[in-house]
């Protein structure tokens, strides 16, 4: 896809964000910092964005587009037996990892950042992400009860977002670990685990 030069500099400018927004955190980073990041002048900036909160809105819907393209070819009706789901969720968990593990900005910013902003606005939107992300995951759930190799009494809403902040935790925890190969691995067996023992027909 070829970008205008207005869409790349906006593009860098997020970029730019995510990585001071993870250094400093929300709070102590300022507007020069992103923009000194990107040896443009602050009225450039303000061409792009309105300020800080804004600038960290839009950090945040940049990261939920790369999470979504991530996962978005696998297709939640496509396993037909426990064994085929098995073998999807240790897909999704790969990508889901890989990005946080090759992103670890993302990881500070999502999970530490974005909750310690006193803006009704972003606390609305962090929620609506983290329900949007669930509805994603129920609907694996759904496909698993009615083939029948998932539980008929399994609670799908709440077991979703069960999954879905076992998933987060872990992703969090790789990306500080000592040695993140074995960590994903440790992580995706333990969730996977957990979730076909507690969920299996």
């Amino acid at each position: 896809m070829n970008l205008t030069l207005a869409e790349r500099r906006r593009s860098e400018i997020i970029e730019a964000a995510l990585e001071v927004f993870s250094e400093k955190g929300y709070h102590a980073a300022k507007i020069e910092d992103i923009a000194s990041r990107l040896n443009i002048g602050h009225g450039t900036f303000y061409r792009y964005f309105k300020n800080k909160l804004d600038i960290f809105n839009h950090v945040v819907e940049d990261i939920i587009s790369r999470a979504r393209d991530f996962v978005s070819d696998i297709d939640p009706m496509e396993p037909n037996t426990l064994e085929e789901y098995r073998r999807q969720l240790g897909t999704i968990g790969d990508r889901l990892f890989e990005l946080f593990k090759n992103y670890p900005q993302i990881s500070r910013v999502l999970f530490y950042e974005a909750f310690g902003i006193n803006d009704q606005y972003m606390q609305k939107r962090i929620r609506e992400i983290f329900d949007l992300f669930g509805s994603f995951t129920a609907m694996y759930l759904e496909n698993g009860v009615r083939k029948g190799y998932l539980r008929k009494d399994l609670h799908i809403r709440e077991t979703a977002f069960a999954v879905n902040a076992a998933l987060f935790e872990a992703c969090r925890r790789v990306v500080s670990s000592e040695d993140p190969e074995r960590a994903v691995e440790v992580w995706k067996e333990t969730i996977i685990t957990l979730m076909l023992d507690g969920m299996r027909a």
